[in-house]
Order: C-alpha cells, then sequence, then structure tokens
C-alpha cells in the first residue's frame, strides 16, 4: 500500500444524496501517494450514514467514519458544524490535510497530486497551504468560478485579508499547524473564513487560479438558509474571533467585514436578543466584545449605541483607505 501522505476531512449532515459524488471524486485522485479519508457525521438521520458505511467496507483501509449523535453537543448546527471539524483533526497523520463539506465535491482527478507538488517544492517552505479557484454549481446548472483572480503566486497574511478569498474546500494546509490549534478557543467557531484566517498566521497561501472543485448551491446551508439577521451575527462572531486570533490584523479585519458593519447597521431595530439568546450566550462567554453589544444594541444606552455608531463611521474610513491606497 502507498504511503498515505494527504488526509481529506469530509463533513456530512443530512446529505446521502451527496455522498457517492463527494466521496468518488476522493477515491479517483490520481497520486502518487495515498489518501486518506476521514469522515465526520454529524449525526444524520437520512441514510448518510450507511452510504458512508458502504464506502468504508469497500476501502476499510482508506475510509473512516465517526459519529456524533444528535443528543451530544450543542443545538445550534453552526457550533457543531465547528466542533464535527476539529474533532477530524484528532485522526490526521499524515504530511497534509484538506477539509470537504459533503455536498461539494472535486473536479479534477490531479488536484490533490498538484497541490502537494506546490507543497512540496522548497522554494514554497513559507508557505503554510496550497488553495484554488471553485466553481458555484446553481440549482437551474449555471457554473460560475467563486473568484476572479488569475494570478498565480503567494499571498500573505496582510494581502489575502484585505482582498482575496479562497474557500476552504479547495485549501491544502500542512499538518503541523494542527498543533497550534488551541482545541477550546476556537471550539464554536472553526469555520471557513476563521479556518483560513488561523492558518495564515503561520506562513502564506500558495494560490492557483484553476477551478479544480465544485461548491454546491443547496440553498440549504447554514448561511444560504438562514435568517439574515442571525446569520449578520454569526459574522460579527467571526470578526471578533479574527480580532482575538491575531490582533496585528485589526484594520485588516474591519477591510474584510466592513460589508457586515454597514448591514447589520442598517437593520439595527431588527435585532432581537429574546431570539438570539443561544448567540447571547457564546457572545458573553467567548468574550466576543462586538457580537455582543450588537445583540443587545435594542437595549442599550445611548452611549453605548453612539459607541457603535462611531466604530461603524472608523470601519468605513479604513474600507475608504484600503481602496485607495492598498489596491496591489
Amino acid at each position: 500500500m502507498e504511503k498515505q501522505r494527504v488526509s481529506v476531512l469530509v463533513t456530512f449532515y443530512n446529505q446521502e444524496e451527496y455522498v457517492d459524488k463527494a466521496i468518488e471524486s476522493i477515491i479517483s485522485q490520481k497520486t502518487s501517494f495515498g489518501v486518506h479519508i476521514i469522515v465526520g457525521d454529524d449525526g444524520s438521520s437520512d441514510g448518510t450514514r450507511d452510504a458512508v458505511i458502504r464506502w468504508a467496507d469497500k476501502y476499510p483501509d482508506r475510509i473512516e467514519l465517526h459519529v456524533w449523535d444528535r443528543d451530544a453537543g450543542p443545538v445550534d448546527n453552526g457550533f457543531r458544524a465547528s466542533k464535527n471539524r476539529l474533532n477530524l483533526l484528532r485522526f490526521v497523520k499524515t504530511e497534509y490535510f484538506i477539509f470537504l463539506d459533503g455536498d461539494d465535491y472535486y473536479s479534477f482527478d490531479g488536484k490533490l497530486q498538484m497541490q502537494a507538488d506546490v507543497l512540496d517544492d522548497p522554494a514554497n517552505s513559507d508557505c503554510i497551504a496550497c488553495g484554488h479557484n471553485i466553481d458555484m454549481l446553481y440549482k437551474d446548472g449555471r457554473i460560475e468560478p467563486a473568484m476572479t483572480y488569475s494570478v498565480e503566486g503567494k499571498l500573505d497574511a496582510k494581502r489575502y485579508w484585505r482582498k482575496y478569498y479562497i474557500h476552504t474546500d479547495t485549501l491544502m494546509i500542512r499538518s503541523s499547524v494542527i498543533s497550534h490549534i488551541d482545541k477550546e478557543f476556537p471550539d464554536n467557531h472553526f469555520d471557513d473564513v476563521v479556518i483560513t484566517f488561523f492558518v495564515l498566521g503561520y506562513g502564506k497561501i500558495y494560490y492557483l487560479p484553476e477551478s479544480w472543485a465544485v461548491y454546491v448551491q443547496t440553498g440549504n446551508g447554514l448561511w444560504t438558509s438562514g435568517d439574515t439577521v442571525v446569520n449578520l451575527i454569526r459574522s460579527m462572531m467571526m470578526f471578533d474571533v479574527c480580532n482575538a486570533i491575531n490582533p496585528r490584523l485589526s484594520v485588516e479585519n474591519q477591510v474584510r467585514f466592513s460589508h457586515i458593519w454597514k448591514e447589520i447597521y442598517r437593520l439595527r431595530k431588527r435585532i432581537d436578543p429574546d431570539t438570539l439568546k443561544p448567540y447571547a450566550d457564546e457572545a458573553k462567554s467567548g468574550n466576543l466584545k462586538y457580537t455582543d453589544k450588537w445583540i443587545h444594541y435594542t437595549e442599550s444606552g445611548l452611549f453605548d449605541r453612539i459607541g457603535l455608531v462611531f466604530k461603524c463611521f472608523g470601519v468605513k474610513i479604513n474600507k475608504f483607505f484600503d481602496r485607495f491606497y492598498f489596491r496591489t
């Protein structure tokens, strides 16, 4: 058996119809090394688990399944998804790892080999990860690339955070970063944007402009199907978490989340603390400063509201200067 050098961490929740497509796109990868598939099922109630088991029975040396009972852990699906990803990191024993959401799949059978080759190159020893473009597949059959960046090369943290976006499904990461992950701190927030931001603290990202994966727009995702205000509060949590992870990038972080500040201010009167209790509790226990302030905006005093307005103004100024002075 070939030595396994890459682990693909696949997360599922009630996605029976997507299991075969996702796993087959990994199994069919053409590599000079072995690929380990680690599946985390978040307590699915449909046939997802049985579908994964059929694949595991066929490839017992390549696929392992870990199931988390729905009676365990938090109720919020976003928090559970984060914990599911973190749990899978415990089983990574390969040089590199990459996440894949259960309803997405790889569209090029040489992608893992190409990414490993980039990270193997001594000239890229300063890169902690290698990512690429991804196609977005809509219900009407339309396919569009998620990014418009056409230049291959290295991205440092400041440049990436001001301007770029690389979907986590495409990001092959050096497993050395796992030992730096505080299992408690990002417990409920180890998601797409936060994962990339955390990784950037340990090196550059090498970007390849080719689209080698498909991001299926089912409309049932945490972000696409959720309430607008809830999604804004989730995003503000990301803002707070990223500030805590790397305070040196606070200005870039404001630029990154400027549209969230704009929208949450616009909808501020629709924020109801009573319907946001799980997020209020999380914000309080996790010391997520601005999330807590926005959740309680309608209950807060005049000076607290003025403080948030001034912060919004400051974020807007940083966005303005970024647009005119940091175009590279």
